[in-house]
């Protein structure tokens, strides 16, 4: 699996001759890639209040509403909690859960103050079943408090050019100084996508993880479309009641990568499935 996700999203390969330099936000996302052969989208009755969909390769921007503005993104912001600590840490590193973790809401695995795990392990129940414990047990783990770690997040997010987010905790619980824009959440995506660690925990359906203990977690992936849809391979999903629903989609057609953003929607999956059928049909004819 692996290795086809790196094949088609073509991260890291050598430009041939007569490719473009395309400047994107932050210069370590600086396209050098052959540009999309799909045609920029009509436009379409999508329930999301802010969309976008680039090409994974050159970043070019096929279709978008409303892509500037800033809105709640829910769990989408575990993509960057994800980021931080793939960049910063070794997959094979103990986590000692903390006591704050007994205290989240939202989505949870119900760990335990003292257990440890494999941080990779931990990586996946963030992403898969979207925990919020999870996601404050990594942060701890990375930034020693909560308050240092979201500020690593927004320092991050400076250096990849992102202007209109702000992160306010790593989980992506409801906080009026927690949004994004569809566009940066495209190009958190697109940075997040070059490390083969965040590829393949994103397209990952279902696992069991263990701490060191010996007990099991089965964790399933919220993404319903990994279940439904063979062409796609991630990324996340996201729902509170500010948020509404939110979802990433990363999704082929001809061969070629597609990430679709989705804020604020009333139907995600159904808004995802209409601009997939639009790209296959654009493709077509």
């Amino acid at each position: 699996m692996l290795n086809i996700l790196a094949s088609l999203l073509l991260l890291g390969t050598v430009p041939h001759a007569d490719t473009a330099v395309r400047p994107l936000p932050g210069a370590e996302l600086l396209s050098v890639h052959s540009p999309a052969t799909v045609r920029q989208i009509r436009p379409l009755s999508l329930t999301a209040s802010g969309a976008m969909l680039v090409d994974v390769a050159s970043g070019e921007v096929l279709y978008a509403k409303n892509p500037d503005i800033p809105r709640p993104m829910a769990s989408l912001t575990k993509i960057m909690t994800a980021l931080l600590l793939i960049e910063h840490h070794q997959p094979d590193e103990t986590v000692t859960i903390p006591p704050v973790a007994e205290t989240i809401q939202g989505s949870s695995i119900r760990l335990k103050a003292g257990m440890r795990f494999a941080l990779s392990d931990l990586l996946t129940a963030m992403m898969l079943p979207s925990a919020n414990d999870v996601a404050y047990s990594l942060a701890i783990h990375h930034g020693k408090t909560i308050k240092d770690f979201v500020g690593m997040m927004n320092d991050r997010a400076r250096t990849l050019g992102l202007t209109n987010t702000h992160f306010n905790n790593p989980a992506g619980l409801d906080d009026m100084n927690q949004y994004a824009s569809p566009r940066d959440l495209a190009w958190l995506t697109l940075a997040a996508l070059r490390k083969p660690a965040f590829q393949k925990l994103v397209s990952t359906k279902e696992a069991t993880v263990e701490n060191t203990d010996g007990g099991s977690f089965v964790l399933r992936n919220t993404n319903e479309m990994l279940q439904s849809q063979p062409n796609v391979f991630g990324v996340k999903t996201g729902t509170t009641d500010n948020a509404r629903e939110c979802l990433i989609v990363l999704f082929t057609e001809s061969r070629r990568s597609y990430a679709l953003v989705l804020l604020g929607s009333k139907d995600r999956y159904t808004d995802a499935l209409q601009v997939m059928k639009e790209v296959s049909r654009n493709l077509s004819s």
